[in-house]
């Protein structure tokens, strides 16, 4: 269905890495980060496809973690019907929680990451999870 609904291709955009964006990679992005922004966990979210962090203005909104993820990890590889996935890291900010984060709340070495993971999408669908 997707080919009919034209979302495979190119978006004639490229991301933060300077890699090119599929239309597949917007969509997912879209999902990710409308679903971590009204989650109310999060304060702090950094996506692949975003040229700078998003950071959760409403109070009301904001939790106590920061989120680093790729929506849709070897986009690339959908049109050869290869699998795809998504991958993640959380860390707990640092910054006090009755203002609004910052970048520092999430630049930090990996030993301070409190969880982390990927999933991964193809013939079967797995997710695997780490944490402490």
């Amino acid at each position: 269905k997707a080919g009919t609904c034209d979302l495979y291709g190119l978006a004639d955009v490229q991301n933060a890495t300077g890699d090119d964006v599929k239309k597949l990679d917007i969509i997912a992005n879209t999902i990710w980060v409308d679903c971590l922004k009204n989650s109310g966990v999060c304060c702090l979210l950094v996506s692949e496809e975003e040229e700078k962090p998003i950071i959760i203005e409403d109070a009301n909104k904001r939790g106590p973690f920061c989120v680093a993820f790729d929506p849709l990890d070897g986009s690339s590889n959908v049109d050869c019907n290869v699998s795809v996935g998504s991958i993640f890291s959380v860390y707990r900010r640092k910054s006090p929680e009755d203002k609004k984060a910052t970048v520092e709340d999430i630049l930090r070495p990996g030993l301070e990451c409190i969880a982390a993971g990927y999933s991964m999408f193809g013939a079967a669908t797995e997710l695997v999870i780490t944490y402490g």
